[in-house]
Formats: C-alpha cells, structure tokens, sequence
C-alpha cells in the first residue's frame, strides 16, 4: 500500500500537464502520484489516468499551488514607509533580480500604523529556490524586512 498526500497528487496533476499535455481530476492522478512515491527502476510500469472531472479554477488553484512549492513563484508581504518612490524602489530591485512581478496589492488599510506604513503583497515569477533566497537575501541586505511568505 503507498500512500500520498494532497501535495503529491497536485504535483502529479502538475507534470501531467506540463510534460504529458493530460488534464485528469485529483483521482486520476493518485496512480502518478504513487508512481513517484515508489520510482521503480528499470522496470515497465502502466498507469491508468482517468477522469475529467476537474474546472478550470480547481487546475488554476493547483497550478498556482504546485508553482510556490516548486520554487516558481514566490508569494510574500513586506511592509514599507508610505511616501513616495517606495514602490519604485522596490519594483527595481526585483526587475535587477529578474523577477516578473505577477501580481502586487498596494494597501495602506491592513498595517496598525497607517499613517507611516504601506502593506506590499507581492507574487513574483522564480527561477526556482535559489532564485527564491537571492531575491530574500537582497530585501534583506536592503533594510527591508519580509513580513510574510505564502
């Protein structure tokens, strides 16, 4: 008996997409999913992928999922001075890193103090951990503190 969790089913649902062009539903791909869990070697293994039943923002929401844990996006939240040129500032240090910003909140309601701090939630495309810990590193050698990572 193997076992998997809902992170190795995601996964697997993942790389039917991208390598095998194959759409299945949670089910579908749970034979995958145990497949990888026990990685025969040198062996002739048949998996069965079947159903369908799956929408488009169930694949959107394990695309977006199964990206972050691969080190593809990065999700986090800094808090910055609310003045002009921050946003700026830090739009130029992720271009310099190469990371494309794929999603930015701006919202000065959600910090305590309002009236000198701005919330930054950012997603951001990676290339992967590495790229992940550059971008972390160098907020971090700027003076800005990463609140929160998704």
């Amino acid at each position: 008996v193997v076992t998997v969790s809902d992170l190795d089913i995601i996964e697997a649902i993942l790389l039917l997409i991208e390598k095998h062009k194959l759409i299945t539903e949670g089910a579908g791909a749970l034979s995958v999913a145990g497949l990888r869990k026990l990685a025969p070697e040198n062996e002739n293994v048949v998996c069965v992928i079947s159903g369908g039943n799956i929408d488009i923002s169930t694949i959107s929401a394990i695309i977006n999922r199964a990206l972050v844990s691969r080190g593809r996006q990065f999700c986090f939240t800094v808090n910055l001075p609310d003045k002009p040129g921050e946003l700026l500032y830090v739009a130029k240090i992720l271009a310099d890193l190469k990371a494309n910003v794929i999603k930015l909140e701006h919202n000065q309601s959600k910090v305590m103090d309002r009236f000198k701090l701005v919330q930054l939630e950012i997603t951001v495309e990676t290339n992967g951990f590495d790229h992940v810990h550059e971008i972390q590193a160098e907020f971090q050698r700027q003076g800005i503190e990463i609140v929160k990572i998704y």
